[in-house]
């Protein structure tokens, strides 16, 4: 069963509902959101991601947190973006050919203030954290430790690419906090969608402990319809660990880049 919520913007945090063993799926707007937070008989007991979602008609901006040890840091990246709304929305809403030069430095200098360094030394816990944005036909994305984002694409996928970014361990934002080192570990990305559909899919990692998996990644972020299941089968594999997950579609009518000899 998939809800509908009417609203453009949707921000969650597990402590505030576990979702345990309660597979929840919902559609805001476009964006199909799916939580579950573990299964009990086998001792899962929170659920410690995060999720912040806005969206206009022409981009999309997610940010996915898989929090550690308590759901401190991901409150706090939710919070720290929230009271930096105004700011972020007016770049996602400027053009295109300066959008994602401006988002980069905007929130690289919040995540490298001291303001927001102080306050994750006073947390418990870190965080991995994934950020996507979407406009007109480019994908761009930051990333510290191992929350996934892929993109699938006939054009791609028959070449083997899903993934557009790498887990990465040992890599957080919080207690523990990548932008304190004297270099930060953290990546960037771009993508150019291929035209027609794209698929994207944000998803954090408890799905893994599923011994056996009925449905694929790439089946799941091709279609809608396959992510109740997909919670459904993580509830019955008897899964610990939540698994949180975004899944959207844009069609991209402009033409993407070919090699000159066709």
């Amino acid at each position: 069963m998939i809800s509908s919520v009417k609203s453009n913007s949707l921000n969650w945090i597990g402590s505030e509902q576990a979702y345990l063993n309660l597979p929840s799926v919902e559609k805001l707007r476009h964006i199909t959101i799916g939580r579950y937070g573990g299964n009990t008989e086998r001792g899962a007991h929170k659920n410690e991601d995060g999720l912040l979602v806005w969206q206009s008609i022409s981009w999309e901006f997610v940010t996915l947190i898989d929090a550690h040890h308590s759901c401190d840091s991901a409150e706090l990246i939710i919070a720290t973006l929230k009271e930096n709304e105004h700011s972020i929305k007016a770049i996602l809403d400027s053009k295109i050919n300066v959008l994602f030069d401006q988002i980069e430095k905007l929130l690289l200098q919040i995540f490298k203030s001291d303001r927001f360094k102080n306050k994750c030394r006073s947390l418990k816990g870190e965080a991995s954290c994934l950020i996507c944005i979407r406009k007109e036909n480019v994908l761009w994305w930051f990333s510290v430790g191992d929350c996934q984002l892929l993109l699938i694409h006939d054009d791609l996928e028959k070449w083997g690419q899903v993934s557009l970014n790498q887990r990465n361990f040992y890599e957080w934002m919080g207690k523990v906090n990548t932008f304190e080192k004297t270099v930060p570990s953290y990546s960037l990305g771009r993508r150019e969608l291929r035209t027609g559909v794209n698929c994207i899919l944000l998803i954090t990692d408890g799905y893994l402990e599923a011994k056996e998996a009925a449905i694929s990644i790439s089946e799941l972020c091709r279609s809608e319809s396959l992510v109740v299941s997909f919670l459904n089968n993580l509830h019955c594999q008897q899964t610990v660990d939540s698994t949180t997950l975004v899944r959207w579609a844009v069609k991209n009518e402009l033409d993407a880049a070919m090699p000159s000899d066709l």
